[in-house]
């Protein structure tokens, strides 16, 4: 599983952006940040946003590309879904990208899964290798990745925060990293000077998805596969993006595989504990007692790998990311030999 966000730079400035992926929460946050630093730089600039719409969204491209105006000295404008959309006008786009007027500064923002065969995303990815535009994708984070992440958010927020409780804040939110920013903004100003601690995580962030992910995995460990398919549904019916599903998932598991080895070897360790070895909140370790139970080793390992391949699957194919998910739990239930 990718996780990295991968940003190709040129060595002299460049002022188109082409920014994709699957984790399109974070790339918001990146996106509302980087306006924020433009704002600062550039006061007074001014700031279009075009969604592609057809042919009339090229008219207004064409308008906003052409200057910045008598009484403006720069420009920010925003173009969303059009690399997957203005294919007949791939050349058009390209062409106006090239032979940008001073002052203009675009970023070009896909919201769904790119194409690298489209036409338009050929050109993007050519022109980045000449070093013309700045190309980035944005992955899913994996647990450990998501805790260093806030560690590092609530730090530049003016914060501090330990590893155990970033994990247990990535536990109750997840991969939605604009309410990770909503929720760390919240924190830092509650504890002022001093370090967040679990307290303030238990007063001020409400579970969110994290509660359903646990019902699916308890669920799978009952093999009560109707019950862990009502879950996920419920949650696309809320919105929540299939990589982000498998973000938590796969942390959940991890939890649970740690807190699994470590009885095996310690088949008397309190929840405390474990909590302490595994420098994991007493909040997670404790939930996950109560599904370890019905897992072992070998049953761990099997889920994981079939979690993995869903994630392959949703990356490499066009297929309903809803029938991946109802296929991922069909095969764990006719796996009997493990499950």
């Amino acid at each position: 599983m990718p996780t990295k966000i991968l940003v190709q730079k040129s060595k002299t400035k460049v002022a188109v952006q082409f920014w994709y992926g699957e984790n399109q929460s974070l790339l918001q946050v990146e996106l509302a940040r980087w306006q924020q630093e433009f704002y600062k730089r550039h006061p007074g600039a001014l700031v279009e946003r075009i969604e592609y719409g057809g042919a009339e969204a090229i008219s207004k491209l064409s308008q906003a590309l052409k200057s910045v105006g008598l009484f403006i000295e720069t420009k920010l404008v925003i173009l969303t879904d059009f690399a997957q959309k203005a294919d007949e006008a791939a050349d058009y786009i390209a062409e106006q990208i090239e032979q940008l007027a001073p002052g203009i500064f675009v970023i070009i923002v896909e919201t769904n899964k790119i194409n690298n065969q489209n036409k338009l995303v050929k050109k993007l990815k050519k022109l980045t290798a000449e070093g013309k535009v700045n190309s980035k994708e944005f992955f899913n984070f994996n647990p450990r990745e998501l805790d260093d992440w806030i560690v590092a958010r609530v730090k530049k927020a003016g914060g501090k925060i330990s590893s155990a409780n970033a994990s247990l804040l990535g536990a109750l939110v997840g991969n939605n990293f604009l309410l990770l920013e909503q929720e760390i903004g919240k924190l830092v100003a509650y504890a002022s000077t001093r370090e967040i601690k679990a307290a303030d995580l238990d007063l001020l962030v409400v579970q969110k998805v994290e509660e359903d992910v646990f019902a699916v995995i308890d669920a799978v460990g009952k093999r009560d596969f109707k019950q862990a398919i009502r879950k996920l549904e419920e949650q696309f019916a809320a919105g929540t993006s299939p990589q982000g599903l498998v973000g938590m998932l796969a942390w959940h598991l991890r939890v649970l595989w740690q807190v699994r080895e470590y009885l095996d070897q310690h088949q008397r360790a309190s929840a405390k504990e474990i909590a302490s070895k595994l420098k994991l909140h007493p909040y997670v370790v404790t939930k996950a007692l109560t599904q370890i139970p019905h897992y072992h080793i070998k049953k761990l390992k099997l889920l994981y790998q079939e979690l993995s391949d869903l994630d392959v699957k949703l990356k490499s194919t066009q297929l309903d990311p809803q029938m991946l998910f109802d296929l991922f739990l069909s095969r764990l239930a006719t796996t009997n030999s493990a499950i």
